[in-house]
């Protein structure tokens, strides 16, 4: 990934795309997601995190020729495979919100996806 952050802002919150101190015992990105039977969901190839630094959302690629979608960090845990395993099911992930080509979520892909993840 390049350079400094990128922010959105909207109403509620910033969100930055790019943590450049993000300590390497936390990174997320490159690791494969699975689900709890550890059947393969896909790649993160970026995380979205909170005002305050933490990371909140994680962008995972399905495979080729397919959308990428946002999936709650706080729902997973990784493994000492090197893993991010979720309690979700591909099928799940496929049907949350897109993630376009900035990574950025405002405050309503937020509530849409907390609503789809079923976080509220």
């Amino acid at each position: 990934m390049s350079g400094g952050p990128l922010s959105g802002r909207d109403s509620e919150h910033t969100v930055n795309t790019h943590h450049e101190d993000e300590p390497p015992t936390t990174g997320f990105r490159g690791h494969d997601v699975v689900d709890g039977s550890h059947r393969l969901i896909g790649t993160i190839s970026d995380v979205v995190y909170d005002s305050g630094g933490d990371p909140q959302w994680a962008v995972v690629d399905l495979g080729l020729l397919r959308s990428s979608h946002f999936l709650p960090i706080s729902g997973g845990y990784m493994s000492e495979a090197g893993e991010f395993v979720v309690p979700y099911d591909k099928r799940l992930v496929k049907r949350a919100p897109k993630a376009d080509r900035s990574h950025l979520v405002d405050a309503t892909t937020s509530r849409h996806l907390e609503r789809h993840y079923e976080l509220i």
